[in-house]
């Protein structure tokens, strides 16, 4: 029997050292650990290293090389390198800080980069689509897709010339053409992108395509291995016959599918795993090295005082700040409302992690509290939309024994905590004990009732602005205004300028679960 590894990482965002920078302490994760299990598993048997996306951006060392201390030679590809991957997959963030970096990236990286549903607008592929590797004998094709939500999030600007194109079409079509053209011995279908149904039950979760996991296995004959991502989940399995893993995010585990032949190379086996990392896996010294300068740099930026807030901006208890409200996103919709002038605003949470700020700010508070590298918009948003996004928000919460909870759509497939908004400029009352979409008791506008055909001047993120998360309306929403600089940089110019910060309750919003 002749056996081959599969080895595969997935959501990497930027993290390599065994550090989620919120302190100083030692975690199981990153990829300088991660290597060390690649490099044993390489004594063990031949391995093909694959990265599913979503690798060069996520962490406060990626935001600092790209926004703070850019150079031409990106970081994050000297470890890929290093590591000696044999293909990359786009994820949706690759695309965050722009083509010119997107395509220094593909020239920095000593392996190929697999886009199967990217083209330029003449038809033509961004860049190839798929990839034959032979290993001892046996052919592995790879074919890579990549979410075709891409243009939904991100900035025109950064994918200016490009085109998605839909992920199952596009995997269909390149596997058939391989298949035609040469004797493949396995095929793998890499995907940034998930499961759009229950894997146990086959139960619809959605309908967008921004995931199409399910369809892939489903549907598409002559598939060995489906690599998944995006959701951050943690899966290895078979499904329809296919061998499937997702790996996580932030490197806490490699995905692994055994692949075992017999003495004819004709596959007899798959076998998916996921191995984890624990504190006692030694860091690589190699990739060690190779990031140390870059991460020193970091945390010496990180630590930087830029500001003192009087009262309180730490969040306790994430749900209870979500449920009633909290000075911190106070602070954050402040900040937006000031830079652009609005007069209403909303804004999210993100995680679960979210600490809020201390008394005294750093870079360190803003980065690992303000996650994304988002932009802002002004829409002219109807009164009506507002209200249909209030009623969209409060679908976050379920009532079970008469108490709030989190509602399962938020939680499974993936957990969407940055899909719940909460709003400043505006008085709001929801009522939990209503059914979905008739909970919006009442909303005021300066001291009137909001009127439903009325336009106002809101301010969100780039990301809310597209319409994501289920607030389709707001990408029909005329643009009024586009700051074009990173919220965390508005963050900090405003604590810079302001030096001391006033910590605000949200007194604008009233919550009733309670008959």
């Amino acid at each position: 029997m002749k056996k081959i590894s599969v080895l595969v990482t997935s959501d990497i965002h930027g993290y390599v050292m065994p550090t989620d920078f919120s302190n100083k302490s030692v975690l199981p994760m990153g990829l300088g650990k991660l290597m060390t299990i690649i490099e044993e598993e390489r004594k063990r048997s031949a391995v093909l290293l694959i990265d599913n996306g979503d690798f060069i951006q996520g962490s406060p060392m990626t935001y600092y090389e790209q926004k703070v201390d850019p150079h031409y030679h990106n970081q994050m590809i000297k470890v890929a390198n290093a590591m000696q991957y044999d293909a990359a997959i786009f994820g949706n963030h690759e695309f965050n800080y722009g083509l010119h970096t997107v395509k220094t990236i593909i020239e920095q990286s000593q392996f190929p980069w697999l886009a199967a549903n990217i083209k330029d607008e003449r038809g033509h592929y961004f860049t190839q689509p798929s990839m034959i590797k032979e290993i001892e004998g046996i052919k592995i094709a790879v074919v890579g897709v990549t979410t075709q939500f891409v243009p939904y999030w991100e900035a025109p600007a950064h994918i200016a010339g490009l085109i998605f194109e839909d992920a199952f079409t596009s995997a269909q079509q390149e596997i058939a053409n391989l298949r035609e053209k040469f004797a493949i011995d396995v095929m793998i279908v890499a995907y940034h992108g998930g499961f759009e149904a229950d894997l146990q039950t086959g139960e619809r979760l959605e309908e967008s395509r921004e995931n199409i996991g399910y369809q892939l296995c489903q549907e598409i004959e002559g598939v060995d291995v489906v690599i998944t991502g995006h959701q951050h989940r943690e899966l290895a399995l078979h499904l329809f016959g296919k061998a499937v893993v997702q790996s996580g995010t932030k490197g806490i585990c490699l995905g692994k599918v055994e692949l075992l032949f017999n003495n004819e190379g004709i596959l007899q086996r798959t076998s998916p795993s996921l191995i984890y990392l624990d504190e006692t896996i030694p860091l690589n010294v190699e990739i060690e090295n190779i990031i140390t300068p870059l991460y020193e740099k970091t945390e010496k930026w990180l630590d930087q005082r830029i500001g003192k807030i009087t009262g309180s901006l730490a969040i306790h208890d994430t749900f209870e700040a979500r449920l009633k409200g909290h000075s911190y996103v106070e602070l954050v919709n402040r900040v937006q409302m000031e830079v652009t002038g609005a007069s209403i605003s909303c804004a999210s949470i993100f995680n679960d992690t979210c600490a809020g700020f201390q008394n005294d700010v750093t870079m360190r508070d803003i980065v690992t509290n303000y996650i994304y590298p988002n932009t802002l918009k002004v829409l002219s948003v109807e009164g009506r939309y507002i209200v249909a996004a209030l009623e969209q928000s409060a679908t976050y919460f379920t009532m079970e024994n008469d108490k709030p909870t989190i509602s399962e759509a938020f939680k499974y497939p993936k957990e969407q905590p940055y899909n719940y908004d909460l709003w400043s400029g505006i008085d709001y009352t929801i009522d939990l004990t209503k059914p979905a979409g008739q909970r919006v008791v009442s909303v005021f506008f300066q001291g009137q009732p909001l009127q439903l055909s009325q336009h106002y001047h809101v301010v969100m993120n780039s990301y809310r602005a597209t319409g994501a998360g289920n607030f389709d309306y707001f990408k029909t929403c005329p643009v009024v205004k586009d700051i074009q600089t990173d919220m965390t940089e508005l963050l900090a110019d405003y604590f810079t300028k302001h030096d001391t910060v006033e910590a605000k309750p949200m007194t604008n919003m009233r919550m009733i679960y309670r008959n």
